[in-house]
């Protein structure tokens, strides 16, 4: 075998070897194989002799060559390509160091139409981060709202980054990586572009409920700690980000409640019953809050009388808050004699500091001086209890009972 028939053999096998395995060690098979095409041209340079066979051959394995341009280029990427040309060959390379080279030109002649699509969807997609992010600033900065915002962004970047040589060369390392045989051009920019466009838009879509829900979480911590001013902002972000949820609103109707912002408390409830109107607990505490903020005692009664006639569906605990604020109600209406009657059935079912307080004034107003000092007596010492907070005492009562007792002691 001549030296020619050598370097042709040797520039078969390299060849072959490239595309039997061209994973393993890519880049030092590619430079063996591009210094065996070298060493053919070298010795076919100093005019050696070559038959019609090896000719053939020569341009065989060239044409193999060429068209595994595209799968050399992703194994190595255009860089390392274009370093090595600058090394071997500064000037005037031969066709064989400029296989990235031949990669751009295919990309270029492809058809440019395909290129709309995919940036159209880019474009949306950008719009659906940008949307996104208006919508979570109501939520607030957080883990949750950071990592989705993230991921749309890391998404978008990826697509965008197929406009961009360096970004496809990235991409197609990568997809080679996880065994995906994919070029980055034409059909497959379109078809990743518009998979990013899906995914930021389900991500923009799940995203205010998932952030809502986690303000709503972080409230309930809150309120269990009676932290009721964080709680209050946290479901104020919840129900901002998303205005149909109903339990949130509840929840912020109730931390305004125990906050004593009772006008907008009572705002909430009335929210939470346009959106539930089954909820018995915010109609309850909306009668109350009618009494207390509104004066509006014929609208409490409506409330209280609807679930007080199907008493049976509501929980036996909220027996005596019904009772005790129907009786409350009346009070103030100066209809003693329903209103004695509903705070005594409330203390049938409890023994609560609120309906003895009440009572007392419906006794003092009935002329009945012994049964309110005693009912007043009553209530100072449920008072002095340290859940007092739950038994709906106004701040004011335990005050005006004490005077009562007094002026009642001087008589």
């Amino acid at each position: 075998m001549n030296h020619i028939d050598h370097a042709i053999s040797s520039y078969h096998d390299a060849l072959d070897v490239l595309l039997t395995s061209p994973d393993a060690d890519a880049a030092s098979k590619v430079i063996t194989l591009l210094l065996a095409r070298e060493q053919v041209a070298r010795l076919l340079a100093n005019d050696n002799a070559i038959s019609s066979v090896a000719f053939l051959q020569v341009s065989d394995l060239d044409q193999r060559l060429r068209d595994s341009a595209l799968n050399i280029e992703r194994l190595i990427g255009r860089t390392t390509l274009a370093h090595w040309r600058e090394s071997i060959h500064p000037d005037n390379s031969p066709w064989w160091w400029n296989l990235d080279q031949q990669v751009v030109s295919s990309e270029a002649s492809q058809n440019p139409l395909w290129t709309i699509p995919a940036a159209v969807l880019f474009l949306l997609s950008l719009s659906v981060i940008a949307d996104t992010i208006t919508t979570l600033k109501n939520g607030g900065l957080n883990r949750l709202s950071v990592f989705g915002t993230l991921m749309q962004t890391i998404l978008a970047l990826i697509a965008g980054s197929t406009f961009l040589a360096g970004g496809r060369e990235w991409l197609e390392k990568l997809l080679a990586k996880l065994k995906i045989d994919r070029k980055i051009q034409g059909k497959s920019r379109v078809v990743l572009a518009a998979g990013v466009f899906i995914l930021t838009l389900a991500i923009s879509l799940m995203l205010p409920d998932l952030v809502a829900r986690y303000r709503n979480y972080e409230g309930d911590n809150f309120f269990k700690g009676k932290q009721f001013a964080n709680a209050i902002a946290n479901y104020q972000q919840a129900v901002a980000l998303k205005p149909s949820f109903v339990k949130a609103h509840f929840n912020l109707a109730v931390a305004y409640d125990k906050n004593r912002n009772y006008s907008a408390a009572l705002d909430e409830y009335e929210q939470s019953l346009a959106m539930d109107a089954g909820n018995y607990i915010a109609a309850n505490n909306l009668a109350r809050l009618y009494i207390l903020q509104s004066k509006d005692y014929g609208g409490a009664l409506r409330q209280l009388n609807t679930w007080i006639k199907k008493l049976e569906a509501v929980p036996y605990d909220l027996h005596y808050y019904l009772y005790k604020n129907r009786g409350w109600a009346h009070l103030e209406r100066q209809e003693y004699t329903q209103a004695a009657g509903d705070l005594e059935w409330a203390l049938k079912k409890k023994d609560g500091a609120a309906a003895h307080y009440l009572l007392g004034r419906v006794f003092a107003a009935q002329g009945n001086t012994t049964g309110a000092m005693k009912e007043w007596d009553t209530f100072v010492h449920l008072a002095d209890q340290e859940d007092i907070a739950e038994e709906e005492v106004e701040a004011n009562w335990v005050a005006d009972a004490h005077e009562q007792l007094i002026k009642g002691q001087q008589k």
